[in-house]
């Protein structure tokens, strides 16, 4: 971080104070936001500061470069700059910004804003040169930022042109003071007392009234006069001679200023035009020289729109109009000297350990090469610290063949493009990775020293493959990777050998192993805790309560979530947790054991929490999970927000690389909504489309979408191909051990038993499906295929009154409540949300035409059709038959 940056620009020697503007500036403590915008040189940033001086203002400054695009040192840099008024804050939302997690914006605002609530005390943020801001992400973040802040704190931006954020919502709700270049323009008052009382160049009132004129009171133009009048005798006839607009005038006053100063001097400032900082040490390098320092203090005594950086006055800054016409001069005179001062600069900044900027110079000249060195040194530092924005606009800049030679960002590159679901584009950058760091560790001479990193990350890039290879159906070289990863990564660095056993974990989830993959996931945990990182904490925890989810042991995943709640309370971590991943997967995992239970109150608070959580962060396969479970409880809830999400769904699914689990069960989710809403020719289009006709074998990662498709044939009465596919299938549940999956089949057993006409062995099998889900209370299945089975549960409970039995009486009670619950939001939902004129309708459907109703209700035509219209959506049938069957299946009628 450049804490020159966070310099509030001191005033010169010569400085107006502009009593009027600093008044509509005070208005500003009641708004939210003080925009400034104005073109290049109209002293945005000189009347702030001097505002904030003469008033003594609390403001955190930021001065914005072009590398301020990532979100995370955007944020980073605000952070700091509150810092300097308060040293306390921050604190929380700072490790949440840097961990290797990439949270979502809205989250490290809305932790940010939490935090800014402790603030007693009226702050201005002050964004300078906001312009430069071209990120979507930011513009978000500011915009989140505007409409959540509380009352004492006000954001300022000083703009070349207007941001793209809601200022005409603030204009409206009198939340904005506006500045423009109109009110910067210096009056002829102000242009008298700069050039008479301030600099003593003795302008009569033609002369100031002339100058206002030709330069419309734009400052920039103003100061160069001034320069340019220095040594001058006809003042007048100098003034006379300015014509053109303010582009020639400045052209015109830049070669004036410049013929003024020695050739040394000019030299100087055309040369360290390139350099976006400035100090002594650097400028000396960059030119060759040693009295750098000296001659930027007296650039800075002689007020040569130069613009310290710090109070020390270390590092200086051109004015940014003044640098870019300082710039065309050194490309019209020798562009080759513009090459050789960036990679002067560059050496510099990376002698200092000033990557980023290192970096900067060279992309500047597309010196790609040392860009990817640079890169490969600093890159791990990068991911750890959650700036995947600007790894991610590094990997766009720089071209893929040159990305392969460098081991270490191809791997980081890659980890950030597999969460975002970039699965085929990320796998070539682990290749290369993979290539070259064999290649090294079988390097001769060698020394131990390079075989022993390489052989380290190594281990890291097999972590990464088998991360990636877990999203893959067929993986036969996933264990061989995470041999590899065993092999190389070493105990005394618990955070990568954690990672190690992680990746075992997750290859036997691939596989359908939930048992082996606890157990490495065990190990992992142990090791986590070791490191004492809370984001791999989390990771593996979350892994493993799903894991019990798998193996039907709700109970458990659900206290897992708990404990690790109570973990993060007491490492005080709440507050962090709570706004970035993790607390979504919590959130998500104790929502699907509530589903479970037919707990859908609160079942619905914990997904959608999850939801609102995830839903603007990177990590795609969590979303699209979050939002499987919940359309799933939305749809339970009869809550016509479903469409929507599953709309959402279709997208992400559509737009990334999609593991084949996730894949199978989004599209089983689909085949069941397509039968659920009685299309069942999209629901065979949707089979022939994946091809689950065609034999495929079954495996633990296409099974969700099998299990639909047994429902399917089974609606279809083609009961012998639905016999043989539900047989696979239970048999691979029972080998996985997956009771939840078992539960799910046998009940699409009872349906086929009762289709062939064996109601004993229907009920049997229903028993035994309870007996399964009795210990964890799973009564989702039961309840949610209650129409399937209703006869053979009357069946079943009448048995178990009458004979010995496992399943406990509990469980039975729970289940009949459950039944009579969902029966009666059925109704509630149907009923409810029909009006007493569209009740009306819905009873003379079934015997009246259109007319008929119309003509009985005194009504008009279109009116019925309106009507009808919206019973069909509320009751979700397509016409008047299939709306009576429903409406008496409901009790409505």
């Amino acid at each position: 971080m450049l804490l020159t940056k966070l310099h509030i620009p001191p005033v010169g020697n010569n400085i107006i104070h502009r009593s009027e503007l600093h008044e509509k500036l005070n208005t500003g403590l009641s708004r939210k936001l003080i925009l400034v915008s104005a073109p290049a040189g109209f002293g945005k940033t000189t009347v702030l500061s001097d505002w904030i001086n003469q008033n003594k203002i609390p403001a955190a400054w930021f001065s914005i470069d072009n590398g301020d695009n990532d979100p995370v040192d955007f944020l980073s840099y605000i952070i700091s700059g509150i810092q300097g008024l308060r040293e306390e804050f921050g604190q929380s939302t700072l490790k949440l910004l840097h961990s290797p997690n990439k949270p979502s914006v809205e989250s490290i605002v809305s932790l940010l804003i939490n935090e800014i609530l402790n603030i007693n005390q009226n702050i201005f943020l002050v964004l300078d040169d906001f312009h430069l801001i071209k990120s979507i992400e930011v513009l978000k973040l500011v915009t989140y930022l505007l409409e959540h802040i509380p009352g004492n704190i006000h954001i300022v931006i000083l703009t070349r042109s207007d941001p793209a954020i809601a200022v005409s919502r603030l204009r409206s709700q009198n939340q904005l003071v506006e500045i423009r270049s109109s009110d910067l323009s210096f009056s002829a008052n102000e242009i008298s007392v700069l050039f008479n009382k301030k600099l003593k160049l003795g302008l009569s009132l033609d002369d100031v009234y002339s100058l206002k004129t030709k330069t419309e009171g734009w400052i920039a133009g103003l100061q160069l006069t001034a320069l340019s009048m220095q040594g001058r005798e006809d003042i007048s006839g100098f003034i006379q001679d300015l014509m053109g607009d303010n582009r020639y005038i400045m052209d015109y006053l830049m070669e004036e200023v410049l013929k003024i100063q020695t050739d040394d001097i000019r030299e100087f400032m055309i040369q360290t035009s390139v350099l976006e900082q400035m100090s002594g040490p650097l400028c000396n390098k960059v030119l060759n020289r040693n009295d750098s320092r000296l001659i930027l203090e007296t650039l800075d005594k002689n007020n040569m729109f130069i613009v310290p950086l710090d109070n020390e006055r270390h590092w200086y800054r051109y004015h940014h109009l003044f640098a870019n016409l300082l710039k065309q001069r050194l490309l019209q005179k020798d562009p080759m000297l513009l090459i050789d001062i960036h990679t002067k600069a560059c050496e510099w900044f990376e002698q200092n350990n000033m990557f980023n900027f290192a970096i900067e110079h060279a992309l500047e000249i597309k010196n790609y090469e040392k860009s990817i060195r640079l890169l490969g040194e600093t890159i791990e530092s990068m991911w750890e610290k959650g700036q995947h924005a600007a790894i991610m606009n590094y990997g766009d800049i720089l071209p893929d063949e040159l990305i392969k030679t460098n081991p270490e960002f191809c791997l980081y590159y890659a980890w950030i493009l597999i969460a975002a679901g970039k699965i085929q584009i990320a796998e070539p950058f682990l290749v290369s990775a993979e290539i070259i760091t064999e290649e090294l560790i079988n390097t001769k001479n060698s020394s131990k020293e390079a075989i022993q990193y390489h052989k380290k990350l190594s281990g890291k890039i097999a972590v990464a493959f088998t991360y990636l290879n877990s999203h893959l159906e067929h993986s036969p070289k996933i264990f061989n990777y995470c041999k590899t990863a065993m092999e190389n990564l070493s105990e005394d660095d618990p955070f990568w050998f954690s990672w190690a056993w992680f990746s075992y974990g997750i290859a036997y989830f691939s596989k359908g192993d939930i048992l082996e993959s606890n157990k490495a996931f065990n190990e992992a945990f142990e090791y986590g805790k070791k490191s004492g990182n809370i984001y791999l904490i989390s990771t593996i925890a979350i892994r493993m309560a799903e894991n019990e989810q798998q193996l039907g042991h709700y109970i458990s995943a659900y206290n897992k979530c708990s404990e690790l709640l109570t973990l993060m309370n007491d490492k005080g971590y709440s507050e962090i947790a709570r706004t970035e991943w993790t607390y979504a997967a919590l959130y998500f995992v104790m929502g699907v054991s509530q589903l479970m239970w037919t707990d859908v109150d609160r079942a619905y608070e914990n997904s959608k929490i999850a939801y609102n959580l995830c839903k603007n962060g990177s990590d795609i396969y969590l979303k699209i999970f979050i939002l499987m479970v919940y359309t799933i409880v939305l749809k339970e809830r009869g809550d016509s927000e479903m469409k929507k999400k599953i709309g959402e769904m279709d997208s992400l699914i559509k737009q990334n690389d999609i593991p084949p689990y996730l894949t199978s069960g989004y599209i089983g989710w689909k085949i069941y909504l397509s039968m659920e809403n009685n299309q069942i020719d999209e629901a065979n289009r949707i089979v022939l489309e994946y091809g689950l006709d065609t034999g495929k074998k079954k495996t633990y990662a296409n099974e969700g979408a099998y299990s639909a498709y047994v429902r399917l044939l089974l609606v279809q009465n083609k009961l012998d191909k639905a016999e043989l596919l539900l047989s696979e299938l239970l048999a691979l549940a029972e080998e996985n051990y997956a009771t939840e999956k078992i539960i799910g089949l046998k009940i699409s057993y009872v349906v086929l038993f009762t289709l062939k006409g064996n109601k004993e062995k229907a009920y049997t099998t229903l028993i035994e499906a309870m007996e399964l889900a009795s210990a964890e209370n799973l009564l989702y299945y039961f309840v949610n295929d209650h129409d399937r089975i209703k006869d053979s549960l009357k069946d079943a409970f009448y048995v178990l009154a009458t004979k010995k039995n496992n399943v406990p009486a509990k469980f039975i009670d729970s289940l009949k409540l459950a039944l009579e619950r969902k029966e009666k939001l059925k109704k509630m939902n149907s009923g409810m949300d029909l009006s007493a004129r569209e009740l009306d309708m819905l009873k003379c459907i079934g015997d009246l035409s259109n007319q008929e109703i119309a003509d009985k209700l005194f009504v008009s035509l279109n009116t019925v059709k309106t009507h009808l219209k919206n019973i069909y959506i509320k009751l979700d049938v397509d016409n008047r038959t299939k709306a009576v069957a429903k409406a008496k299946e409901l009790g409505i009628v």
